[in-house]
Formats: C-alpha cells, sequence, structure tokens
C-alpha cells in the first residue's frame, strides 16, 4: 500500500503545507492562486519544495526517478515538444512503461484521431491525452490529477471516473480541481485549500457541508413545470422560485435544507402528476465555498474567546 506525504512544505503559494495520502480517492478543492497546481506538480516530481519534504513511500519524486517512474500524472500545464504522430507517441510510451496507452487513449479520447501530429494539437487536447495516457499506467504508486474532469469530453467522464474509482481502491489518487460539482462527482476524502493553507476537511462535496447555514439552490426539469410551480407554491419548504420558459424551462428553487426541498417537489410532482426528468443540486462557486471557511473560522474563533471569557460575578445576596 502506497503512502503520500506531504511535510511541512514551503514552496509559494503553499504555507508549511503538511498532509498525508493513502490508498483511495483524496480530493483538492481550490483555484490555482491557492496553491492547487503546485501540489499536483510537487507531487508528481517535477520540481522541488523550497521548504519541507514531499515523499512516496519515502522517497521524494523530484529526487528519485524510480519513484517518479511509478506516478501516474496530469500536469496544470501539459507542454511537451514530442513529434510524430499521437499513435507513434502512444506506442513509444506503452513500451517504455508497460502501459497499454493506445487502448486508453481510445477509452478517454475517441474524437483524437491517432494519425494526426501532436504538433498540431491544442492545449486542451494535450491535456485530454495526458490525461488517457495517465489512466493507462497499469500499476502506479500515486495518481495525482489537475482538474481531471475538466480535460475529458462528453461521455469519457463517466469513464474517466470509473477508471479513478478503480485506482483509489489500490493506491492514493489525488484530485485537485477548483469546481464543486466536479469534487462531488470524485467523491472521497475532501480538502478545502485556501491561499497555500489547508483550511478545513468537509464530509462530502453537498451544499450543507461546503456552505452550511446558506440557502440551497436546486433545479428542476420536467413535463410541465408551470403546473409543478402551482403545485409548490403553498410549500413552505420553498422559499423563492424562479422560472423562465425562455431558458429550456428549467425551474430553479431556493430553501434551506436540500433533502427537504426535493422531497417538497416529489411530493409535488406526484399531486399535480407531472414527470420529473432531473433534480440537480447546485454547486455553489469557490468564491462561496471560501467565503463559508472564513464564516466558520470566525465563529470557532468567537466561540474560543468566549469560552475563555470569566463568568460574570454574582450579585450581592441580601440579608
Amino acid at each position: 500500500m502506497s503512502e503520500l506525504t506531504l511535510q511541512s512544505v514551503w514552496s509559494p503559494p503553499l504555507k508549511n503545507l503538511s498532509a498525508s495520502f493513502g490508498p483511495g480517492m483524496h480530493v483538492l478543492l481550490g483555484a490555482e492562486a491557492d496553491g492547487t497546481a503546485d501540489v499536483i506538480e510537487l507531487c508528481a516530481g517535477v520540481r522541488l519544495p523550497r521548504r519541507g519534504r514531499v515523499a512516496l513511500d519515502g522517497d521524494a519524486p523530484a529526487a528519485s526517478p524510480s519513484a517518479r517512474r511509478q506516478i501516474a500524472s496530469l500536469l496544470p500545464s501539459e507542454s511537451w515538444t514530442q513529434a510524430g504522430s499521437i499513435s507513434s507517441w502512444l506506442e513509444e510510451l506503452s513500451r517504455l512503461r508497460g502501459s497499454r496507452a493506445l487502448e486508453a487513449a481510445r477509452r478517454f479520447c475517441p474524437e483524437l484521431e491517432a494519425g494526426r501530429s501532436l504538433a498540431s494539437l491544442s492545449g486542451v487536447e494535450r491535456r485530454e491525452l495526458a490525461l488517457a495516457a495517465a489512466l493507462a499506467e497499469p500499476t502506479p504508486k500515486l495518481v495525482a490529477l489537475h482538474e481531471p474532469l475538466a480535460a475529458a469530453r462528453g461521455g469519457a467522464v463517466a469513464r474517466v471516473l470509473e477508471r479513478l474509482q478503480a485506482l483509489a481502491l489500490e493506491v492514493p489518487v489525488l484530485v485537485a480541481t477548483r469546481n464543486v460539482a466536479d469534487a462531488r462527482r470524485c467523491g472521497g476524502r475532501l480538502l478545502v485549500l485556501e491561499r497555500g493553507v489547508l483550511v478545513r476537511g468537509p464530509s462530502d462535496a453537498w451544499p450543507s457541508a461546503m456552505t452550511p447555514g446558506l440557502r440551497v439552490e436546486l433545479w428542476v426539469e420536467c413535463d410541465a413545470p408551470r403546473r409543478l410551480l402551482a403545485q409548490l407554491a403553498t410549500s413552505p419548504e420553498v422559499e423563492q422560485a424562479s422560472f423562465d420558459g425562455r431558458a429550456g424551462g428549467r425551474i430553479e428553487l431556493r430553501g434551506t435544507d436540500l433533502e427537504r426541498l426535493a422531497l417538497a417537489v416529489t411530493r409535488a410532482a406526484l399531486a399535480a402528476g407531472v414527470e420529473l426528468r432531473q433534480l440537480r443540486a447546485a454547486s455553489p462557486d469557490l468564491d462561496t465555498v471560501h467565503g463559508a471557511s472564513a464564516g466558520l473560522a470566525h465563529a470557532a474563533y468567537r466561540a474560543a474567546q468566549d469560552g475563555r471569557r470569566p463568568a460574570p460575578p454574582e450579585p450581592p445576596r441580601r440579608p
């Protein structure tokens, strides 16, 4: 069983970052400015931290070619300049690493023609191909990926998630993303990185854990939205509702509790004889998540301060 450890890592913008990752899915939520790209590059071994240590089973990937060869990675920027065609590059990669890279490319990026030259690929296509190559690794010790779901297209997203879950049964899979919906789809352990610091580890990426205390939003698609809205008009769980027929017929509902809101929609649909096509929880953006982190930290600070204050003196008793 592999283990990745970061011990007191300083590498701007990272500030004294310490964490350990065993086998399983680990999602690092944050923007590149928060340090997610730096974490992936350090774990992939493409550079050393300014201070501290990154180790995979005791070896520093940046200082150990053998450790680096056992890491499947998707970097924030895939700027390799190999010549030749896609198929020739994948065949060479398979020979060197013992993988099935060509087969993986057909599975994870079927729209890329194998005969195309690497020089003709756009930046988006390079990342798509690099993701396929990373997922082709048969027995990696670590999988470190920056925005993997954003690099996949269409139906390949489900196949990428399936492969990641399979890899996570054996090795640490570290995914960095700024997209809360992508974090929710990956599942596993969640850590929020903000300005180089791990600020919290929510239980999951649903709104109740990501932005506690804030209103939740549910998007509903059905065959008769106006009839459903009329039925929901008296529901106490719905605090606000909006609908624009010109925008595809989606109903947007807001309330305090996502589960109660979904149950209210289900009951209303049954009562009105409406066919529900999709219920989807709207994901908060990263700025809202960071704002919630600040609010939680402030609340914890106030609670700690209140706990330190001495109890007020009792009023003197009358004789």
